[in-house]
């Protein structure tokens, strides 16, 4: 039987959290999302079987060269869009978990960073080695450039992507950038909880429009707003259900006003319009419906769920690693784009992923967090909130 996400958390919901939360806590079906979107952002990023070489140009149509082009073309094309995906759901899962609690600020950053950073080092230095080994084979380094000390202290820092200098770019393991700048969106969450909780959806609604209208001044410069844009459109629809409207047919009205926001960007089929209206909207309603949903769930689905939600992190950090050591197999003798063609191959290398993916989580992720906890736990006293928080 699953516990609630706040006593996962080893937080105390209020007695307002217990009154209003007609759901489970532990959000698997809406975890399982998060695993698919991960496998989404692995297949956009097969392009970078196609794009081997000095330049890191992907060959001219070559989308249209993957397996499944004709049915799968959308997840190739669109496939970046996870990542808004990954934002929304975390807004979700943070504003249940911490709403309210009585986590306190340590143990919230403990959470943070024993939860990230042990997986994000560990792949650093994967990445390093593997780009060092591509340099001195070839001469150049695969898939991402900016390949100096630099950019290598700043992803220590999970700093990489806080800002975009002129004619800087991805570096090492480029996926990371998504967590780098939602790290800073962590911190201004936390520090506006109280306020959130006080004031409810219209501050919520305040700060959304803020992220809007920052991000189209700054998003040349910093993808920091666009990540709270999502971020606390995920927070506002948790405190929606935390109201009355998770109950028999008021649910309705919200799913049904998000389905028509999202159905109305999809018609207008503009870029602006898919990210910050379609996206939103129609994954909003589908994250409500599913949080309502959870305790009807049968067991095998939820555990099901719960499985590709564990191997989320890893997939999203572990894949880049892995396409570098396949190029270094194939590479000079073989053409990897040639390779790459063939359905067997993507077979592969998804199922290549997902079992380093697990392997990961089972063997270090998971423990090494667990041990930075108790570790932690014994040198700074018994923290708040810090027993299994997301």
């Amino acid at each position: 039987m699953h516990k609630s996400a706040a006593q996962e958390a080893g937080v105390d919901a209020g007695p307002h959290l217990a009154r209003h939360h007609g759901y489970s806590g532990y959000l698997s079906l809406i975890d399982g999302v998060r695993g698919i979107a991960a496998v989404a952002v692995l297949l956009y990023h097969y392009i970078h079987f196609f794009m081997a070489g000095p330049s890191r140009a992907p060959l001219r149509g070559a989308i249209w060269m993957y397996p499944g082009s004709a049915w799968l073309s959308r997840i190739y094309i669109d496939g970046f869009l996870a990542v808004q995906i990954f934002w929304l759901i975390s807004g979700f899962v943070f504003a249940q978990v911490y709403y309210g609690s009585n986590a306190d600020t340590r143990s919230f950053a403990i959470n943070r960073f024993a939860r990230l950073y042990p997986l994000h080092l560990l792949t650093l230095l994967v990445v390093a080695g593997l780009e060092f080994a591509m340099l001195r084979r070839f001469g150049y380094t695969a898939l991402y450039g900016n390949y100096d000390w630099p950019h290598f202290f700043r992803q220590l820092l999970f700093a990489s992507d806080w800002l975009h200098l002129p004619g800087d770019g991805y570096s090492f393991n480029g996926p990371i950038w998504s967590v780098s700048v939602e790290v800073v969106v962590y911190a201004l969450f936390w520090m506006s909880r109280r306020a959130v909780v006080r004031f409810g959806l219209p501050l919520v609604a305040v700060l959304v429009a803020g992220f809007y209208f920052a991000d189209h001044a700054w998003t040349d410069f910093t993808k920091i707003f666009a990540c709270g844009y999502y971020f606390f459109i995920g927070c506002g629809l948790n405190l929606v259900l935390r109201g009355n409207w998770n109950r028999g047919w008021r649910l309705v009205a919200p799913v049904l006003l998000l389905v028509a926001l999202g159905a109305w960007g999809a018609w207008v089929n503009q870029d602006w319009s898919w990210r910050f209206v379609a996206l939103p909207g129609l994954f909003g309603a589908l994250f409500m419906m599913l949080a309502v949903a959870e305790p009807f769930a049968p067991g095998w689905l939820r555990k099901g769920c719960q499985w590709l939600g564990e191997n989320t992190y890893g997939v999203y950090l572990w894949h880049v690693p892995v396409q570098l050591c396949l190029l270094l197999v194939l590479l000079p003798g073989t053409n990897p784009a040639e390779v790459a063609r063939h359905g067997w191959f993507m077979v592969l290398f998804v199922a290549l992923v997902l079992v380093v993916a697990r392997l990961s989580y089972v063997w270090f992720e998971r423990p090494v967090r667990d041990w930075l906890r108790r570790r932690l736990h014994s040198h700074l006293g018994r923290l708040k909130g810090s027993d299994n928080a997301p």
